[in-house]
């Protein structure tokens, strides 16, 4: 068989593994990350050994691990980053901290050298997100206090991977008199991180302003790839890690104006993507070490998981998460994760660590991953939350309700509702996709999508779930009419404005289940005339009378007769 044909027919076998372990590991209780762990066992080595070319394993595993990085590197939204600016940040680099010290000195304890402790430390500190969302995706809605917090001690800790990325050679001791000195490559990581810092950003964004202007999405897509390509390059033109390029990559798409699109453009496919990096680990899983040293690798495992969550309790004391669901969010943040496995593989790149501890650590981070469910389980019982309890919109609550009004539209109607909402201190999440706007908005401060309001996945991207209104001032009256449809079809529980053209646009989205509809142009013919009314002679108040009474009457008049 030739390598084309072997390619495809490795291919094949990722997603077959995948699509029967995925589904099963589900049924009980153990998450699709288990699952896409048990089908990398199953073709590899260990298991049925349908895929054994060490070189394309490799291959694969390399690839799978820079599509991880970038989308790691997705997830810092600057709406994220800019929540975490705050006391989060100072707990997240606190527990991280504390964790890698902790962890160091075992290490240290069990005869390895600190160098070999500090890396296993630094690995072992960072927790799976990917085990941890799915695990608030089953029992917490998003925007609760104990959703946000584990969000963003989980973002703290993936931002902590670049600057471990970067000073990683330093503790290559081993690799000196082999590859010279280690300063070299950290140097120039450092200078890329500068200039990536000063400059992406504000070249970025006038050649994205230009090529969404174009009009095509195919265009848009081309560009996004070409980026991530060219920083993968550039990277590799350096000598540096392709693993930065791809957080760098990824950093940089997400603080684009047009981040929100790229993200929500990738979100159908970025739970596959990752479950192809578990698929990757789970096939170099050396069960050999666990044969030698079962009743050692089961005792690092239950250490590992009780310093985590310990360290982890006591640093939600000083957070918003309430006292009685501490326990469940310090044992979902308890195993070591994915991220783990890259601090790992390029530790070994690097002969920071020997190949023999790196087993070891790859098959205690498996393993500590294994024990989530089952922890989960216990400390449930503990936690007094129904599961998927849903959250008050807290709309009745005034200024400080932390809510969500999705203003689909931001022309002239649109822009007046959001920054009405925003002056009054209610967080509006606006949808465009006319660049010129979305620009505006952004640069408004406000929290923008852009793209189609009409996506189903942008609805949902933009909270439509947690949401309690959505304003419909799109220019399009077809368009507002579908989006109308949809929304009350897949989100029964939204209150509904939109924006009509006209009398018979109003009685259309009137008819169609809107709960208010307005036309554009009659609120301004309304202070026109009441303004009129007074210069003649009327009175302040009697004018303003009269045009309420005018107001109520047209209203009635384009209700929807009721049977």
């Amino acid at each position: 068989m030739d390598d084309s044909n072997s390619l495809l027919l490795n291919i094949f076998i990722y997603l077959l593994a995948g699509l029967l372990a995925v589904p099963s590991a589900k049924r009980l209780g153990l998450g699709p990350v288990f699952g896409y762990l048990f089908a990398g066992i199953l073709v590899g080595p260990w298991g049925l050994a349908l895929i054994r070319d060490a070189e394309h394993i490799e291959l694969f595993s390399r690839f799978a691990t820079v599509v991880l990085l970038f989308l790691v590197a997705m997830q810092a939204t600057p709406a994220r980053v800019h929540r975490l600016l705050g006391d989060l940040i100072s707990l997240g680099v606190l527990q991280f901290c504390l964790t890698t010290l902790v962890i160091t000195l075992v290490g240290m304890l069990l005869d390895h050298p600190w160098h070999h402790a500090l890396v296993a430390g630094l690995a072992l500190s960072i927790s799976s997100e990917a085990v941890a969302r799915h695990a608030f995706n089953e029992r917490y809605p998003t925007g609760s206090p104990l959703t946000e917090t584990g969000h963003q001690l989980l973002l703290t800790q993936s931002m902590a991977l670049v600057p471990v990325i970067v000073f990683l050679p330093l503790l290559g001791f081993d690799a000196v008199a082999t590859q010279g000195s280690p300063w070299p490559p950290v140097v120039m990581g450092l200078l890329v991180l500068c200039a990536f810092g000063i400059f992406g950003h504000l070249l970025l964004r006038s050649v994205f302003r230009y090529v969404v202007s174009v009009g095509l999405n195919e265009v848009f897509a081309a560009f996004a790839l070409l980026l991530i390509v060219g920083m993968l390059l550039l990277v590799e033109a350096l000598d540096l890690p392709l693993e930065l390029g791809a957080l760098l990559g990824g950093l940089l798409l997400v603080r684009s104006e047009y981040g929100s699109a790229i993200r929500i453009a990738i979100y159908p496919f970025s739970g596959l993507l990752v479950g192809m990096f578990f698929i990757s680990t789970g096939m170099q899983i050396d069960f050999a070490t666990f044969f030698k040293k079962p009743l050692e690798t089961f005792a690092l495992v239950g250490l590992l998981v009780f310093v985590k969550a310990w360290i982890v309790r006591n640093i939600l004391r000083y957070s918003a998460v309430p006292r009685q669901q501490r326990i469940w969010l310090a044992t979902v943040l308890a195993q070591s994760g994915e991220l783990a496995f890259v601090v790992i593989a390029m530790a070994i790149t690097y002969q920071a660590i020997p190949e023999k501890l790196a087993a070891q650590l790859v098959l205690v981070v498996a393993l500590s991953m294994l024990t989530t469910p089952i922890l989960l389980f216990f400390a449930a019982r503990r936690d007094k939350l129904p599961a998927r309890q849903q959250t008050d919109t807290g709309i009745q609550q005034g200024a400080t309700a932390d809510s969500q009004v999705i203003v689909a539209g931001f022309g002239r109607v649109g822009r007046v509702v959001a920054r009405m909402l925003r002056d009054n201190g209610f967080r509006a999440v606006v949808i465009d996709h006319n660049p010129d706007r979305f620009a505006e908005l952004r640069a408004d401060g406000f929290v923008g999508f852009y793209g189609d309001a009409l996506r189903p996945d942008l609805l949902e991207a933009a909270g439509a779930s947690q949401a309690a209104i959505v304003v419909i001032a799109i220019d399009d009256p077809e368009a507002s009419v579908d989006l109308l449809k949809r929304v009350k079809r897949e989100y029964p529980h939204l209150i509904i404005l939109s924006r009509a053209l006209n009398t018979a646009g109003q009685k259309r989205l009137l008819s169609d289940g809107a709960d208010r509809a307005y036309r554009e142009t009659f609120e301004t013919a309304l202070l026109m005339g009441e303004d009129v009314l007074e210069l003649v002679g009327m009175s302040p108040l009697d004018a303003q009378a009269f045009a309420e009474g005018y107001r109520d009457t047209a209203f009635e008049s384009v209700q929807p007769q009721k049977d």
